[in-house]
């Protein structure tokens, strides 16, 4: 026998990504497959380079945010995301987080007040973002352990916001926050943007790294509704279905805020 051996082929290949969802619920991965059937679904719009790296005071609505699919409850029965939450209990009150909440602070609206309530257990995620959040740290990597986390939010943001009793001592230049509660919240984009290799699909699952090993590389996914005989799915194919369907809409994803409650409290000079 001359020449290369060919790839072995899928008796199962997708044939375009409005399949991967539901390759995704029968793996389990119920969170990946909300998200990306609220992105297949949803007028084509592209995120604005801002609005990945939260520029304040944008305006979010819930066209461009879903609040409603990642839950705290669901994220924290993953390990990495539980030490990353660990972790930043133990910063959401250094030097930076209180920089941070010094800034919040001197932003408010204090009128002739003396003292105010500084955040509240009704905010949503969204709502701290901008006034009580005072630390952040970096999760998840692209390429991963592959499951429902990794599906839906790969990398991603855990926030921290402390919310309490403020008060100001103007003669004294202070300001105290007594913190009564932590709440830790989750802040992810879910685009296609750049360059970025998705995986090895079939309907039923995504191949592991010793699976996809026994695969070759083939042509891209095609547009929607033209089969394919390639399960290597990349972000330029979610590129290609936006841009023929009309549809395929960026968003960002806030979770809710999982609460706790704190008896701490910080002092600041203004």
């Amino acid at each position: 026998m001359t020449g290369n051996p060919q790839p072995k082929e899928h008796a199962d290949t997708i044939k375009t990504v409005e399949s991967i969802p539901g390759a995704m619920r029968q793996m389990g991965w119920t969170v990946s497959a909300d998200l990306m059937d609220r992105w297949l679904g949803s007028p084509a719009w592209v995120l604005p380079h801002e609005m990945k790296k939260h520029q304040p005071h944008h305006r979010y609505t819930p066209e461009n945010t879903d609040q409603r699919i990642v839950r705290m409850a669901w994220a924290m029965t993953h390990p990495r995301l539980k030490i990353n939450v660990d972790e930043l209990r133990k910063k959401m009150a250094n030097a930076l987080a209180k920089e941070n909440l010094r800034e919040r602070l001197l932003n408010s609206r204090w009128s002739a007040q003396r003292e105010f309530a500084f955040g509240s257990r009704h905010d949503s995620a969204v709502d701290l973002e901008d006034t009580c959040q005072s630390n952040s740290l970096p999760f998840g990597e692209k390429l991963g352990l592959l499951d429902d986390m990794q599906g839906s939010l790969g990398v991603g943001s855990v926030k921290v916001a402390l919310i309490g009793e403020a008060t100001r001592d103007v003669r004294a230049g202070r300001l105290t926050l007594k913190v009564t509660h932590a709440g830790f919240y989750i802040r992810d984009t879910y685009d296609f943007s750049g360059f970025q290799f998705l995986g090895a699909w079939t309907t039923d699952r995504v191949l592991s790294a010793t699976q996809m090993a026994l695969n070759f590389p083939r042509r891209d996914m095609a547009s929607r509704g033209t089969p394919v005989s390639a399960t290597h799915v990349f972000n330029r194919d979610f590129e290609n279905y936006r841009r023929v369907t009309g549809y395929g809409g960026d968003f960002v994803v806030y979770s809710d805020v999982l609460w706790e409650s704190m008896n701490l409290s910080l002092e600041f000079t203004g």
